[in-house]
């Protein structure tokens, strides 16, 4: 018993010692007079005035320790610092330090800094100039024996703990973005050669964010053109929060991105798989629980802001789609040309997806089976894209829609029944999606029971309907053909809208409830302006649609 007291006697008194020695050594240190050495180094290696604070040596840690340090920001961009921190742990070499008053610099932890990322209208960064800056002889001179300090910024290791990046832009069109919980992490750095890093930080909401790999030299001139390849892992991003997307398009979801990204400084090729739910396309959509998910390649030109998207398909559900085309930015705006093909897709499959284009089917209908085709063209910003191609339906169904009943007069006249659902046969038009709403031209429909259509019209932003087309009846039977033929007969010339077994309609409303109506002014042929009747012959026919 006690021979252990005296073990911890001794063990308690040499821990004394060496607290002791440690707190000597630290006060024979002087280490804010290394402060001006250290700012010189690092203003002349990232080409930016850098202030460091007051400096105290911290033996127990073999750093120097600075306060409230910042590095300037590029002035073309703001005049804020670029980075500011709680305070940057400066490792270096203890012994030279004391016993030889020899500053070695091994190494920096930042503790919770705030960095301000910014992009120009011209597409570029305030960090691109980072080390960029090529040194003067008078720059050398005022350094000391900088190279000696920090030869060529290399350190063996750049930590940066908690910290916050904001995102903006300028000129400022909103509120920065920001990003949390950033952690950075490169081994072996220097902007000459190549070094390992590892990033990860929190996106607004609950994304995460992790990339990995090995990356250098920096780029000369330009920083965001240095070589890398890395793994990028995104989790939960909310496309709405990010600040990569206007949110004034109406474009929503969570995203989980898996990518490998291989640059050479000049081209950057991403390939990946990309999985997207309760995804939103249009301002006056609703997040659809359908997934989207997508394997890309993307080749990136750097310099130009350009790329090529190619082998690229969309799946939702078995539905296919294959993307192809360019990219280009233009300030903070990517405008796009790209095709998107699509042939024989599940309906089933791509129903649910549809409110996500803010296109919404009559109340308690939905589609079921049936296939769709479609060839488009993507263009314009991609806050914005006009879409233009082809599409066709063959043989769906519109569940819980009776179209026979929206047209009881009609089909009472001609027998014409359709049921409690409206089975389509085919269905094709050319489709214009933009802005302003859905625009849809040369539309041809054969509906079972109820015979052919033609024509056109649009759907406003807001669903609001405004179509003109031509309901052929002679494919329902004989009947229909007698009654049209009895139909034209009655109105006389101004009967000629309805030969050959055609009835205009106008059909309007809005696409969760559509009203069908007789389109009066065809039908007569215009003769009713220019005529007076006793008695006006479609007097009788005006109801004949109103349901």
């Amino acid at each position: 018993m006690v021979m252990g007291k005296r073990v911890w006697v001794i063990a308690g008194g040499a821990a004394a010692v060496v607290v002791a020695g440690a707190l000597a050594l630290g006060a024979l240190v002087n280490a804010d007079s290394y402060r001006g050495r250290i700012e010189s180094a690092l203003t002349d290696a990232l080409g930016r005035p850098v202030q460091l604070g007051h400096l105290d040596a911290s033996i127990f840690s073999g750093s120097l320790v600075a306060s409230s340090p910042s590095i300037a920001d590029d002035p073309a961009f703001s005049h804020d610092p670029f980075l500011t921190a709680k305070e940057i742990r400066i490792g270096v070499e203890m012994g030279p330090l004391v016993l030889h008053h020899t500053l070695h610099i091994t190494g920096f932890t930042i503790e919770k800094p705030k960095i301000a990322l910014i992009r120009a209208d011209d597409g570029t960064w305030n960090y691109s100039s980072l080390g960029g800056k090529t040194p003067t002889r008078d720059d050398k001179a005022a350094a000391n024996d900088a190279p000696s300090v920090l030869p060529d910024l290399t350190v063996g290791h750049i930590e940066i703990k908690d910290g916050t990046l904001t995102l903006g832009s300028r000129p400022a069109t909103g509120a920065p973005h920001e990003y949390t919980d950033l952690n950075v992490s490169l081994e072996n750095f220097s902007f000459a050669g190549p070094f390992s890093f590892k990033l990860s930080g929190k996106l607004p909401g609950d994304g995460t964010l992790d990339v990995h790999g090995d990356a250098g030299p920096i780029g000369q001139g330009d920083a965001s053109l240095t070589p890398l390849t890395a793994e990028i892992a995104l989790k939960h991003a909310d496309l709405g929060a990010t600040g990569l997307i206007d949110p004034g398009a109406g474009v929503g979801g969570l995203a989980d991105l898996d990518a490998k990204i291989v640059s050479d400084g000049k081209t950057a090729r991403l390939d990946g798989t990309l999985n997207l739910t309760h995804l939103r396309l249009a301002k006056n959509g609703t997040p659809t629980e359908k997934p989207v998910a997508a394997e890309f390649s993307v080749n990136h030109d750097l310099r130009g802001l350009a790329g090529q998207v190619s082998n690229t398909t969309l799946h939702i559900g078995k539905a296919a789609l294959t993307v192809a085309g360019g990219y280009a930015t233009r300030g903070n705006t990517i405008t796009t040309q790209l095709k998107v093909n699509g042939q024989g897709m599940p309906v089933d499959d791509l129903e649910s997806f549809l409110p996500a284009l803010g296109v919404m089917l009559p109340s308690g209908s939905r589609l079921q089976g049936g296939t769709l085709g479609v060839a488009l063209d993507v263009s314009g910003p991609v806050s914005a894209p006009v879409v233009n191609g082809p599409v066709h339906v063959e043989n769906t169904q519109l569940a819980g829609f009776n179209l026979g009943q929206k047209l009881s007069s009609v089909a009472a006249l001609t027998g014409a029944k359709t049921g409690s659902a409206t089975t389509v046969q085919t269905l094709s038009s050319a489709v214009h999606y933009g802005p302003d709403g859905i625009r849809t031209d040369n539309l041809n429909a054969v509906v079972t029971g109820a015979g052919a259509a033609t024509g056109s019209g649009s759907i406003s932003p807001t669903g609001a309907l405004d179509y003109h087309v031509t309901v052929k009846l002679s494919g329902v039977g004989a009947v229909a053909t007698d009654a049209v033929e009895m139909l034209a007969g009655r109105l006389g010339g101004a009967g000629a809208g309805v030969q050959g077994g055609g009835i205009p309609l106008t059909i309007g409303g809005t696409t969760s409830n559509p009203t069908f109506a007789p389109d009066m002014s065809k039908m007569a042929g215009g003769v009713l302006q220019k005529k007076t009747l006793t008695t006006n012959p479609l007097g009788k026919l005006s109801g004949l649609f109103g349901r």
